[in-house]
């Protein structure tokens, strides 16, 4: 896997969009681990359950969020990008255990720690282009967005106090719901993991 020294990876996530709102229940410890989405091995530490939203968090730092119609599953990376996650193969577990519920969206997404001397005037020079003349403003986000074909690539820069933090998002807009079709979009993570090293972080 290619490096990029400046840029850290801090963790990679899986995005399920459904058109009503997903059952909190799905994600607690015990439904997780009875329909073998997760290893029985896995520590749950934690988690909340409210009318807004449910979150179960794991020893190893994976989380389930559940937030209305949408249930979110992050992984931790802390470092480089690998060859290898679980987070694609445990949403398709997900996915197949609620295979009742129909799902119009995925996202796979990276979000991306940047270390710059000073994240906002990088911000301002590496992005804002024509707006440089704007002297008095110092952008504290900007998003950009490319149609590949296969995906749509969302960019969210946002200038932190010591970095650039990079949300990076393929959106998948899913026609025809169904396990199959949702396990062939997670599966196609890779292609927009070559996207991204091959197209964005060569100009960060």
């Amino acid at each position: 896997m290619v490096e990029f020294p400046a840029v850290s990876v801090l963790h990679t996530s899986v995005v399920l969009v459904s058109p009503a709102p997903i059952d909190p229940q799905s994600i607690r410890p015990e439904a997780l681990s009875n329909a073998g989405i997760v290893p029985v091995n896995w520590v749950p530490t934690g988690g909340i359950s409210i009318p807004v939203v449910a979150q179960t968090l794991y020893q190893n730092g994976f989380t389930f969020q559940v937030e209305g119609n949408r249930c979110v599953l992050q992984e931790p990376v802390g470092g480089a990008l690998r060859d290898t996650y679980e987070v694609h193969a445990i949403a398709k577990g997900y996915v197949d255990a609620t295979k009742l519920v129909p799902y119009t969206a995925v996202g796979i997404n990276w979000l991306l720690g940047l270390s710059v001397e000073n994240p906002a005037k990088w911000l301002q020079e590496k992005l804002m282009g024509d707006f440089r003349n704007f002297s008095d403003f110092r952008p504290a986000s900007l998003q950009i967005s490319k149609q590949l074909g296969f995906v749509t690539c969302n960019l969210n820069f946002r200038s932190e106090n010591d970095r650039i933090s990079v949300d990076c998002n393929y959106h998948f807009q899913i026609e025809h719901s169904s396990p199959e079709v949702i396990a062939t979009t997670l599966a196609s993570w890779w292609r927009c993991q070559e996207h991204l090293t091959g197209e964005v972080l060569p100009q960060l």
